[in-house]
């Protein structure tokens, strides 16, 4: 079930108006431990696939070795990466007279929605543009993101605004 943002028409310019006129408290939201170990899983498929299919040819030609420790070290900095996001600070989504904000330890941004949001029952992603620089964002949900009075108060707000404004 693919849903619009509450206001938003790309053949539109105005992008002011993005919801409802009511306000959402912040909501936290962490990195999933589910996401992560999915990612690490995915990663670890694609090693052993490669290594499985690169196996017959790897003393055939001086090349084949060092293509799979490339692909390897690759792998490994996709892994990093990920689990740098993991661990990563948790960002705070509210919405205040109309204007959504992200907000990290760091600073607080200013965003507007920029595309199509999905809404299910485990997973929530929102699709944003920071309103200034223009650099988007995708946030992504699961119910292990944050607590569940968190998840079920951003689930009823999002339900809420679409069905408002369809």
């Amino acid at each position: 079930m693919l849903e619009k943002i509450p206001d938003y028409n790309q053949d539109n310019n105005s992008r002011d108006q993005t919801t409802s006129g009511v306000d959402l408290a912040p909501v936290i939201i962490k990195s999933s431990l589910v996401l992560y170990r999915l990612e690490v899983f995915v990663y670890l498929f694609m090693l052993l696939s490669a290594s499985i299919a690169i196996y017959p040819f790897i003393l055939t030609a001086f090349y084949w070795p060092l293509l799979w420790l490339i692909f390897l070290l690759m792998i490994a900095a996709a892994l990093r990466t990920s689990l740098r996001n993991k661990k990563s600070a948790p960002i705070s989504f509210s919405v205040t007279q109309k204007i959504w904000y992200l907000r990290t330890t760091t600073n607080t941004i200013a965003v507007r929605p920029c595309s199509e949001m999905l809404v299910w029952s485990t997973l929530i992603i929102l699709s944003v543009e920071e309103i200034v620089s223009g650099r988007k964002h995708r946030i992504v949900a699961l119910a292990d993101s944050m607590t569940s009075e968190d998840w079920r108060r951003l689930r009823v707000w999002l339900r809420m605004a679409l069905q408002k404004n369809s």
